[in-house]
């Protein structure tokens, strides 16, 4: 039968051509719901298989984040420190640690014990383990003990518990929390903080007061989601102080392109990344 719509086109139907098949001959499916495959860049990195965020992604198409690691990639020296809170599997630290070279470092932070095994197994089985610091802590504004929680179906979801959480939300654990100025107290000064902390992004710079000062050059790239920061901290006595220490706000595009974003504007940007910096080096494309 002719499609109706088709025929008041004016058009002829056709068939729908069928989709090439993809084959990813680079998985390996390990078992206990774990899988090793390789990045679009030629990393290995070890996946949650129960997870259907980010591992359909990397395991399919070996790239998560696109425009992320472009600018990630252009920002990023041979020689430079970079700290990473919320470094999950490591995609995005393995780009970090290859763009910092020998003669650079990375800190990651990453508080989930459930992916804390696969991070450390990608990058020894890299050969970066020497270039990366994994710190097993969530990074806040003073150190302790908090509650974690995650949904077991998203990898990327772990976060710092509050009151109301939905149900799924399910693996709750206690972590260690710790400051990134005692962290990292005799490790910088710092050219660049990558931030995907599941709204914590606040409270990640508040205990990072004297890095902020101490790193002149410093360029943060954080996930921006208003509505998970602002029920975790005063989001707009966050942005007010960022501009009293000199840093202006851009928005990440396609194509890792930045425009700037006047501070009004930040609380009530879509989820996605905002770049913050006193100054935007030229690789940076802004």
């Amino acid at each position: 039968m002719t499609n109706p719509m088709l025929r008041w086109l004016g058009r002829a139907e056709s068939p729908v051509p069928p989709l090439p098949a993809r084959r990813r001959e680079t998985y390996c499916y390990l078992g206990d719901h774990r899988a090793l495959t390789v990045t679009h860049r030629g990393h290995k990195i070890f996946l949650d298989t129960n997870d259907i965020g980010m591992t359909p992604h990397i395991a399919l198409d070996g790239v998560w984040e696109r425009e992320v690691e472009l600018l990630l990639g252009r920002l990023l020296r041979p020689g430079a420190r970079a700290a990473e809170v919320g470094a999950n599997m490591g995609y995005h630290t393995l780009a970090m640690a290859e763009a910092v070279g020998a003669a650079g470092h990375v800190h990651a932070f990453e508080a989930n014990p459930a992916v804390l095994p696969l991070l450390r197994a990608t990058l020894a089985v890299n050969g970066l383990a020497t270039r990366v610091t994994v710190h097993p802590e969530a990074a806040l504004e003073a150190e302790g003990v908090v509650e974690f929680t995650s949904d077991p179906a998203h990898i990327g979801s772990g976060h710092l518990a509050v009151p109301g959480e939905a149900a799924n939300y399910s693996r709750r654990v206690s972590v260690q929390a710790v400051t990134l100025d005692a962290a990292l107290a005799r490790a910088g000064p710092f050219d660049l903080l990558r931030m995907d902390a599941e709204g914590t992004e606040p409270q990640v710079l508040r205990g990072a007061a004297a890095l902020l000062r101490e790193s002149p050059d410093l360029v943060i790239v954080t996930e921006w989601s208003a509505p998970m920061m602002a029920v975790r901290s005063d989001l707009g006595g966050m942005i007010g102080w960022l501009a009293e220490l000199g840093f202006g706000f851009w928005w990440l595009g396609a194509e890792a392109r930045l425009e700037p974003v006047a501070r009004d504007a930040l609380p009530a940007l879509p989820h996605g990344e905002v770049v913050i910096a006193r100054a935007l080096p030229p690789a940076a494309g802004g």
